[in-house]
């Protein structure tokens, strides 16, 4: 069982974008929780506190919610909604000892801090069921930014994805839906073969395959 699941707990959701709101109200359903860093968000949903001075932060957190990226630099955490920069180190006393601070990807200098102030680190981009669910949102991103950025259409344009992972796989089945002409590049052949090629695809829409192994 998850240990946030056993009974309600005081979790602090620090930093992060509207995933990290999102994750705030499914846990404020059974959880005391409240958020620092979006204070140019603007209103927050119903039962979530907004606390933006760190010195007003709860004491004794049960668990630390933190973003993906953790930080950009190894030392302030990931705040895009936020006009204030919060160190990590601030927020880690906040937590009782043998807690819980969650996060994505983190930095080794961070699982190191998190070990020395005597709390646990778990990182949920290491979970296979995110990081599926997450490669759609980042492969959506990819096409948005190539259509805003080319001065052409993806329409049977050439497209090279490098890797065939999630993401790639993801990315391979909406430039398809768009016409694109896609050739995916891996280092692997069993990579090529689970990102499934043109299966169930026209033949207008056909992926190529390559692979780098010799």
């Amino acid at each position: 069982m998850h240990p946030l699941s056993v009974s309600p707990k005081r979790l602090l959701a620090a930093g992060g974008d509207l995933r990290q709101i999102t994750a705030a109200v499914q846990l404020a359903a059974h959880h005391s929780v409240c958020m620092t860093g979006f204070d140019r968000f603007g209103e927050l949903p119903e039962h979530i506190r907004s606390v933006e001075h760190i010195q007003s932060l709860p004491q004794q957190l049960d668990a630390l919610l933190l973003p993906m990226p953790v930080t950009q630099d190894g030392l302030f955490l990931h705040t895009p909604f936020g006009s204030s920069a919060i160190p990590l180190s601030a927020l880690l006393p906040l937590v009782r000892p043998g807690g819980l601070v969650l996060g994505g990807r983190f930095r080794e200098s961070e699982r190191k801090a998190i070990a020395a102030a005597g709390l646990r680190a778990a990182d949920y981009a290491a979970q296979e069921t995110f990081a599926l669910r997450n490669a759609v949102p980042t492969a959506e991103g990819a096409v948005q930014i190539a259509m805003q950025e080319m001065p052409v259409v993806l329409h049977r344009l050439p497209c090279l994805i490098l890797g065939a992972g999630r993401v790639s796989r993801a990315l391979q089945q909406r430039l398809q839906g768009l016409s694109a002409d896609v050739t995916i590049a891996a280092r692997r052949c069993s990579d090529l073969a689970r990102s499934g090629g043109d299966k169930g695809k026209h033949a207008s829409h056909k992926v190529s395959l390559h692979s780098a192994q010799s």
